[in-house]
C-alpha cells in the first residue's frame, strides 16, 4: 500500500464556544479573591474600564427572594441568558465527595502521634468559624505584620549568639526548619559548608532548640516532646521515661503495657498523658507561613422577621465601570488599525461587565436554593443537614449540573452556623427506618461524634454498639463497617484506644 500526503475536504459538526461563553465559564469558577485580581488586571489592560474600590460601609442586604437584588438584577440583557452558556456544556461533573488535601508525612510515627493528639482533644467545629464578625476581623487584619517562624528564630539567634560563625551556622539551620518547627536539614552538609566539625553544628542546634517556641528545632516528634519536657517538667522522670522507653506503645495507647513497664497504675499513665496534652507536637504551627485568606462569597442569615436573607459578598471587589476615554469625533480621524483596536477594547469591556453580572446572578440562584433546602441546618445545626446533589439544584433553577460544579468551586458561604465551603452542603444520604426520609452522611457523622462524646470513657462503645444505638434512637439502619468508615474519617480512634483508665 502506497503512503502519500494529500489534501481533502471533510464536513463535520463540532462544538465551539464564543468568547463570551468561554469568559463566563472562567469567571464563574473564580472565588472572590481570585476574581478581584482578575478584574484589576483587566482594568489595567483596557482603557475603557475603570475600577473604584468600595469603602468599608456595608450596603443593605437584599431581602430573601427580593427581585430588586442590587448585585444581580442587572442581568436583563435580551441577547444573553444563562441558558446561552449552559446548553453547550458537556464537561464532566466534579465529584461531590472530595476529601480535603492533607499534608502527608513520610514517617508513620508522625502520623500516628498527630492522630493521637487529634483524637484525645475535642474535635474542632466542622465550620471554619462560628462567629462571622470575629472571622472577618481575623481575616482582614494587616496580614503583612504577622511574624513568620523563621523571622522569629533569626531575631533570637542574633540576641543569644555572639560568635559570627555560629550565627551563620544558625541561619543555615533555621533555613532548614520546616513549617512544623522540625529541623529537616543535613548536619554533615552544614559542617562541610562552613568547614567545621559536626559537633559544632550540633552545639548550635542545641542552642536553637532552647529558643521560643518550645520544641523548635527537633528532628522528630520524640525529640520535640523531650525538649519540652526538659523545659517545662524537668523533675518529672516518669514523663521523660514514657517518651524515651514507651514512645511506640504510647502512639497505640497500649496503657496496660506501659503501666507494667513503669510499674505504676494505668490511671497514673493517664495522668502522664494528660500532661503530654499540654505540650505542642508541632510548635511551628504557631507561625503559619501563609495566612488563611479564605473569604465568604455569599452571606446567609435571618432578618428581624426570621426570614432568610442572601447577600453576594462583593464588599472587597472593586466596582467596575465602562468609560469613554476617547471621543467619537476623535476616533473617526484615527487609522483603521487603531479603530479596530478600540473596537476590541469596547467589546472586551462590555463582555467583562456582562460576565460579572451573569456570575453574580448564577451564584445568587444557587446559594438561594441551597439556603431553602438546608433551612433546618441554618437554624439548628449540622445534625439537620439534608442529603443534596448537584442534580437537585440544577433541576430547580434549570441549568446544567456542570454549571453548578463550576459555580461552587472554591467558594464559601457564611451561615448562622459558621462559614462552610459550598461543597459541604452536598452529600449522599442514608435511609431511615420509615424509608421516606433520608439523613445526610454528614448528619450521621455528627450523630456518631455526639454519641462517642457522651459515652462512658471507661467502657467505650464498639462500632456495632454505636450502630445499634443509632438505629434505636435515630431510626437509621447503618452497618458496622459504615460506622468504622465515618469514625476513621473524623480521626476518632476505636473503642480500645478510647478507653480511659481510672482509679
Amino acid at each position: 500500500m502506497k503512503l502519500e500526503a494529500r489534501q481533502f475536504l471533510q464536513q463535520r459538526q463540532e462544538l465551539q464556544l464564543s468568547l463570551f461563553q468561554q469568559q463566563s465559564l472562567q469567571i464563574l469558577q473564580m472565588p472572590s479573591i481570585e476574581l478581584e485580581q482578575y478584574i484589576i488586571q483587566e482594568a489595567e489592560n483596557n482603557p475603557y474600564l475603570e475600577i473604584e474600590f468600595k469603602d468599608n460601609e456595608k450596603e443593605p442586604i437584599p431581602a430573601f427572594g427580593d427581585p430588586d437584588l442590587s448585585s444581580t438584577d442587572t442581568i436583563a440583557h435580551e441577547d444573553i441568558s444563562s441558558n446561552d452558556i449552559i446548553q453547550h456544556e458537556n464537561t464532566e461533573i466534579d465529584s461531590v465527595e472530595q476529601s480535603e488535601d492533607i499534608t502527608e508525612d513520610n514517617e508513620e510515627t508522625f502520623e500516628l502521634l498527630e492522630e493521637y493528639y487529634d483524637r484525645t482533644k475535642n474535635l474542632k467545629d466542622l465550620s471554619l468559624n462560628t462567629d462571622e464578625s470575629e472571622w472577618l476581623e481575623e481575616q482582614f487584619e494587616n496580614i503583612r505584620s504577622r511574624e513568620t517562624l523563621k523571622n522569629h528564630l533569626i531575631k533570637q539567634l542574633q540576641i543569644e549568639i555572639n560568635d559570627p560563625q555560629e550565627v551563620q551556622i544558625g541561619e543555615s539551620i533555621i533555613a532548614s526548619i520546616d513549617s512544623r518547627g522540625y529541623f529537616v536539614g543535613n548536619m554533615e552538609e552544614i559542617s562541610k559548608e562552613f568547614g567545621v566539625e559536626i559537633e559544632t553544628v550540633e552545639k548550635v542546634l542545641k542552642k536553637i532548640q532552647r529558643f521560643d517556641p518550645s520544641g523548635v528545632g527537633a528532628r522528630n516528634a520524640k525529640e520535640c516532646l523531650l525538649i519540652q519536657i526538659e523545659q517545662q517538667y524537668p523533675d518529672n522522670t516518669l514523663l521523660k521515661r514514657l517518651i524515651e522507653e514507651y514512645f511506640d506503645e504510647l502512639t497505640h495507647r497500649q496503657i496496660p503495657k506501659i503501666a507494667r513497664g513503669l510499674k505504676i497504675e494505668p490511671c497514673k499513665v493517664e495522668e502522664l498523658i494528660n500532661l503530654l496534652k499540654t505540650l505542642n507536637l508541632f510548635p511551628g504551627h504557631l507561625f503559619p507561613d501563609e495566612p488563611n485568606n479564605i473569604r465568604p462569597d455569599v452571606i446567609v442569615k435571618f432578618n428581624e422577621d426570621d426570614e432568610l436573607e442572601i447577600e453576594i459578598y462583593d464588599k472587597y471587589l472593586p466596582e467596575i465601570k465602562y468609560i469613554e476615554p476617547i471621543k467619537k469625533e476623535q476616533i473617526k480621524t484615527l487609522p483603521k488599525e487603531e479603530k479596530e483596536q478600540i473596537k476590541k477594547y469596547k467589546e472586551s469591556a462590555i463582555r467583562l461587565i456582562k460576565c460579572l453580572e451573569l456570575r453574580n446572578s448564577t451564584l445568587y440562584k444557587v446559594a438561594k436554593e441551597i439556603a431553602i433546602l438546608q433551612e433546618e441546618f441554618m437554624r439548628k445545626g449540622v445534625e439537620y443537614l439534608k442529603p443534596l446533589t448537584y442534580k437537585t439544584i440544577a433541576d430547580r433553577i434549570n441549568i446544567h449540573e456542570s454549571t453548578i460544579s463550576r459555580c461552587i468551586a472554591g467558594k464559601y458561604m457564611s451561615t448562622p452556623q459558621g462559614i462552610f465551603e459550598f461543597r459541604y452542603f452536598f452529600s449522599g444520604g442514608i435511609k431511615t427506618n420509615e424509608g421516606e426520609n433520608e439523613k445526610s452522611s454528614r448528619t450521621v457523622q455528627s450523630i456518631i461524634k455526639r454519641i462517642i462524646d457522651e459515652e462512658d470513657k471507661t467502657k467505650p462503645l464498639s462500632d456495632q454498639q454505636i450502630a445499634e444505638l443509632i438505629q434505636q434512637k435515630e431510626g437509621i439502619k447503618i452497618a458496622r463497617r459504615t460506622i468504622s468508615k465515618y469514625r476513621e474519617e473524623m480521626k476518632i480512634p476505636n473503642a480500645f484506644e478510647r478507653k480511659v483508665y481510672t482509679k
